[in-house]
């Protein structure tokens, strides 16, 4: 059996993991949230007032890590409220309806300022509605146990609480990716222009862009990149619906004139074929990801600095590395990465 020193032994390696991963820039740029939460959790005796904010973010696949201050309000003169701070870990899909789980545990005090310290565990699930890709509102259902003296939720006394909470939720999101190059050169279209015929069917080497192609190859690239975060939606082309890989590449082009193929096999077939090497790759270069034999299974838009942007059904609209070098998430993209296109000439 785990003891009191085994439980706080698990909080601190938690706390040297997710926070790190939480907090500190990484190689994707995850996207980040903040959670605002308020519920009630219901034990024996009076239910308290369930009060949490959330710092989460998006690490790699349908995983984020997050840091909690979490508040369990009583009222009365023996209200036994508990104020805490600690990590958490989570699973989410994508989409304008999102299911997601999570667990975590908070090292807290009593607010009526006891010595005791205790530890508040907690899981949960439930389900979030995005009406942009910016704001979420959720409702949960979650399960909050008071661990007194820390000794672990495998080790508690009869009277420590423990309960289900209802609660509602806020999720205010921002980033997703960073590291597109800077622009140079003319400035950007705001308006569609006459759709341009698309160039042919070639198995010859594509040439460098000119001044008027690399300018219209940034502006696409910023298209994307606006859509930061918007939901994986299969056969989805606009931000009303969300995207899917090809109908990223489909909507950035076509925003600026370029009529490209919708699907990703055709589209791996459009334009002229680019060495399979990072120094050979220009912004709006489409990339090309096979899982597997040679048939292309997802595309992807190259932004610059070893990056590309895509839709993911774990991520929605995201940034990712190009390297063998940088996490277990971009090696994975690397190592199926079989050629490029380039669209533009």
């Amino acid at each position: 059996m785990v003891g009191r020193e085994g439980a706080r032994r698990i909080f601190i390696a938690l706390i040297c993991c997710v926070v790190p991963a939480a907090v500190l820039p990484g190689t994707t740029s995850g996207q980040r949230a903040v959670d605002l939460q308020v519920g009630t959790w219901a034990v024996s005796g009076p239910n308290l007032t369930l009060f949490s904010a959330t710092y989460r973010r998006h690490v790699t696949g349908p995983l984020d890590f997050s840091l909690t201050g979490v508040g369990l309000i009583g009222s009365g003169p023996s209200h036994n409220s508990l104020v805490g701070v600690g990590p958490g870990i989570g699973v989410r899909g994508s989409g304008k309806i999102t299911p997601y789980a999570g667990a975590g545990v908070a090292l807290a005090v009593r607010a009526e300022g006891s010595p005791d310290v205790a530890a508040v565990w907690d899981v949960g699930a439930g389900v979030e509605f995005n009406p942009f890709s910016w704001f979420g509102i959720a409702v949960e259902v979650s399960r909050y146990v008071e661990d007194d003296g820390f000794r672990g939720f495998w080790n508690l006394r009869e009277d420590d609480r423990r309960g289900w909470a209802l609660s509602g939720r806020l999720t205010f999101r921002w980033g997703g990716g960073a590291g597109a190059p800077a622009r140079t050169g003319a400035p950007r279209r705001t308006r569609p222009v006459e759709m341009a015929d698309p160039l042919p069917i070639s198995e010859g080497p594509a040439e460098p862009l000119d001044a008027t192609s690399a300018a219209l190859a940034y502006d696409i690239v910023d298209t994307a990149i606006e859509v930061m975060g918007e939901p994986y939606r299969w056969g989805g082309t606009s931000t009303d619906e969300g995207f899917d890989c090809s109908g990223l590449i489909w909507y950035a082009y076509r925003a600026h004139g370029v009529d490209v193929p919708r699907v990703s096999r055709d589209q791996a077939r459009a334009g002229r074929p680019v060495p399979r090497s990072i120094d050979a790759l220009v912004p709006g270069d489409v990339l090309l990801f096979a899982d597997g034999g040679t048939a292309v299974t997802h595309v992807g838009l190259y932004i610059g600095n070893s990056r590309f942007i895509h839709a993911t059904a774990s991520g929605g609209v995201r940034v990712s590395s190009l390297s063998a070098d940088d996490t277990v998430y971009d090696r994975w993209w690397f190592q199926r990465w079989v050629g490029a296109r380039r669209l533009l000439r």
